[in-house]
């Protein structure tokens, strides 16, 4: 797969209480778009799709071959990136990025049936728009120590929302990252799930 400069991967914000309703566990599948700033196609001629897995203090994420790209297990506080299938663990070097400039918009949108709410980040040259539904919420507290770049800032920042739609806006690299689901499919899944030779669903 094409490696990006740093991308803003999912960014969201809530407007509903903490703790209100029930905590989301399954899986949301996206669909990714990767253009320059004048609208160029970039790297796909379709658009390739990954899969999001998500449990209490666990997830991962599958690439378009449904491989795994990275593996978080929250009881140890490991998180893996993958290359070629081999595994590599990343380390916690408890350094926490600055947070981004939050700015609440009032533009609405639904997306698979879900009344989403609209966050923008601006971060130097990299400005994502974020369109979040706070119907899909996970424990804030539960990624607090998770060494992945700005997942436990951005979690913090929307109350454990879960993003729909991100238009990631990168003007120094030229590149807009588009990432929509096309499928929310809510499922329990066991912690075996979160492994580094667990197969996607």
């Amino acid at each position: 797969m094409t490696k990006l400069p740093p991308l803003c991967a999912l960014l969201l914000l809530a407007d509903t209480p903490a703790g209100s309703g029930a905590e989301f566990g399954g899986c949301i599948v996206y669909e990714n778009e990767f253009q320059t700033l004048a609208g160029e196609t970039l790297f796909y001629a379709v658009k390739p799709k990954s899969w999001f897995y998500i449990q209490g203090n666990n997830y991962k994420l599958y690439d378009r071959n449904k491989q795994l790209n990275e593996l978080y297990i929250g009881d140890t506080n490991a998180l893996y990136t993958f290359a070629k299938g081999q595994a590599r663990q990343v380390a916690d070097t408890a350094r926490r990025p600055a947070p981004a400039v939050l700015t609440c918009l009032p533009t609405t949108a639904t997306i698979l049936g879900y009344r989403c709410h609209l966050l923008r980040l601006a971060d130097g040259r990299i400005s994502t728009l974020v369109f979040y539904a706070p119907e899909l919420r996970v424990r804030v507290g539960a990624f607090s120590r998770c060494p992945s770049y700005g997942w436990y800032q951005l979690l913090q920042a929307t109350d454990g929302a879960l993003p729909l739609r991100t238009i990631t806006i990168d003007t120094q690299h030229d590149v807009t990252a588009t990432r929509e689901a096309i499928a929310v499919t809510p499922m329990v899944l066991p912690t075996t799930d979160f492994t580094t030779t667990a197969p996607a669903r």
